[in-house]
């Protein structure tokens, strides 16, 4: 059973999306491999221990902050690096959940979202898919297998690329098996 907070969702349940067809199966859900997340990960445990570190230098020191800063000042810019804290994992969390690819048995979708204001959703019907190539590049692409995915396409957007996903050849390989099994039908 696949978790909805997975990187590599394969025959989701109770997944839905915008403009789906009452007899559209989803095949895949597909967003940026967990390990993709550890930059931002790092740097909040940094922004979270920042005021920790700082208040044991400052203790450790002879300047004595009570003659500067009002503690009520102390607290309130603590409470607004921690609000910024949780901004910032917020953002990233939410920007690496939204930003999902779906192979379905018709098309496929790549959602964006930047920020929380912002998405833009392309498709592309398996019909026009032409080609569909990965690229594994880089020692942390190889160790943990994920990679970009690149859909050459017939229609007005020419090109989507699923950037990021586990086992990228596996994918390649789903979405060129859907398209071959398209077009044979198509042909009978």
């Amino acid at each position: 059973m696949s978790h909805s907070f997975s990187s590599w969702i394969k025959n989701p349940i109770n997944v839905v999306f915008d403009g789906e067809d009452p007899d559209e199966e989803i095949l895949l859900v597909l967003r940026r491999h967990l390990i993709t997340n550890l930059g931002w990960v790092l740097i909040s445990a940094l922004f979270a221990v920042i005021p920790t570190i700082s208040r044991v230098i400052v203790d450790s020191s002879s300047f004595n902050t009570t003659t500067v800063f009002l503690p009520e000042l102390i607290f309130v810019l603590w409470v607004f690096w921690y609000l910024f804290t949780f901004g910032f994992i917020l953002e990233n969390f939410l920007s690496w959940f939204f930003n999902a690819y779906i192979v379905t048995n018709k098309r496929i979708v790549d959602m964006d979202f930047h920020g929380v204001l912002f998405r833009n959703i392309s498709e592309a019907p398996l019909r026009n898919i032409e080609d569909v190539t990965h690229t594994i590049s880089g020692a942390a692409q190889v160790v943990f297998n994920y990679g970009d995915v690149v859909i050459q396409t017939a229609a007005e957007k020419r090109e989507f690329e699923f950037s990021l996903v586990p086992n990228p050849s596996v994918v390649q390989d789903v979405i060129s098996d859907l398209v071959s099994k398209h077009k044979l039908r198509k042909n009978d």
